[in-house]
């Protein structure tokens, strides 16, 4: 190769590697853009710490005079179909960590977790200054099937 008058092969050394440095940098920057795709609508959302409260379950029929006893799931952000029961009747699912339930004297408090293979544990996180049992920070583990809870009974 000839070389031009007034340059060493270091200078060209310098320049060709500048330029190869700066083409496969657009090439990767190019690639990342058309490989991509829309990135519009795809939202990204924490996993909540345990101090989180999250929002309250609001059904239309929860009488806010009620007492209320609040349940979390301990290792879960949410398991949808794992299903609260109050007497029989399915009052709360665990689409987020908390479901909160209205109870009164005698009902009986049950965790459907027939759809689930391995177990899972519920706490009992929040209840009523009226409510005796179940007691705030119980656990309960729920083993493929229906489990109960507690009888809840209210203080006088």
């Amino acid at each position: 190769m000839i070389m031009p008058p007034g340059r060493s092969w270091d200078k060209i050394l310098e320049t060709i590697l500048i330029r190869a440095v700066i083409i496969i940098a657009l090439l990767v920057l190019g690639t990342q853009v058309f490989l991509g795709g829309d990135q519009h609508g795809q939202n990204v959302e924490p996993v909540m710490g345990d101090s989180y409260m999250g929002p309250q379950q609001a059904t239309a029929s929860r009488d806010l005079n009620k007492p209320v006893v609040t349940f979390r799931l301990k290792e879960f952000v949410s398991l949808p179909q794992a299903r609260l029961l109050v007497n029989g009747e399915v009052v709360g699912v665990f689409n987020g960590r908390y479901v909160t339930v209205s109870v009164a004297e005698g009902d009986v408090l049950q965790v459907d977790g027939t759809e689930y293979e391995r177990p899972f544990e519920i706490e009992v996180m929040d209840v009523s200054r009226e409510v005796a049992e179940p007691q705030q920070g119980l656990t309960i583990t729920v083993n493929e099937g229906l489990r109960n809870i507690a009888l809840v009974r209210l203080s006088r």
